[in-house]
């Protein structure tokens, strides 16, 4: 079973219509002992990083989700949750030693929302039967530096993490639930072949 972490703000409607799409049992879910019992955790966009950050804590779901030893997949604004802080100031979960950088205070031209071409840097299963520069779509205005962490890149004038693993955790900042049949693969991928 996978475990959706409901922050309350989340947008998972798109998500959970992907994975019912897969076949993929899921349950949407705030409390310790569901995300105890499903074997994998995903966490899933959310539309501000800093009130995501408070309902975590609201919820009292930091310290459970920084100790969690099994597969978890943060999407866009939720891999962003498993980095250190932003330079906006947001303390996110410290799972991952990159920082999130804000595009709207730095003088980056990056072109969001919209499908981005991704290139796969390492190799990993997390991209199986996933063909090096297919596009994904990115829609949040915060990204990640490249990385030791860093499996997949953006093209173009702002490279930038579009993927990123440190042991059981896994991120991508783009969206595979809006990015057709290769974003399909990106959560087969983690829900079936990840262990």
């Amino acid at each position: 079973m996978i475990g959706i972490i409901d922050y309350g703000i989340n947008n998972t409607s798109e998500l959970t219509q992907a994975l019912t799409e897969l076949n993929i049992p899921f349950v949407k879910t705030r409390n310790e002992k569901d995300i105890i019992q499903c074997n994998k955790i995903i966490i899933s966009d959310a539309s501000n990083l800093s009130k995501a950050v408070k309902r975590i804590h609201l919820f009292n779901l930091f310290s459970l989700l920084r100790f969690l030893k099994k597969p978890t997949l943060g999407i866009s604004l939720g891999m962003d949750l498993l980095c250190n802080k932003s330079n906006d100031g947001i303390s996110c979960l410290g799972l991952v030693e990159s920082d999130i950088i804000n595009d709207t205070l730095e003088e980056v031209n990056i072109q969001i929302p919209g499908m981005k071409e991704v290139v796969i840097t390492k190799e990993n299963m997390l991209f199986s039967n996933i063909k090096n520069k297919s596009q994904f779509y990115f829609a949040n205005n915060y990204h990640t530096n490249i990385s030791d962490y860093t499996i997949a890149i953006t093209t173009g004038d702002s490279q930038y993490s579009a993927a990123i693993q440190k042991d059981n955790f896994y991120g991508v900042q783009f969206l595979p639930e809006k990015s057709g049949k290769q974003g399909l693969q990106i959560l087969k991928n983690f829900t079936q072949n990840i262990s």
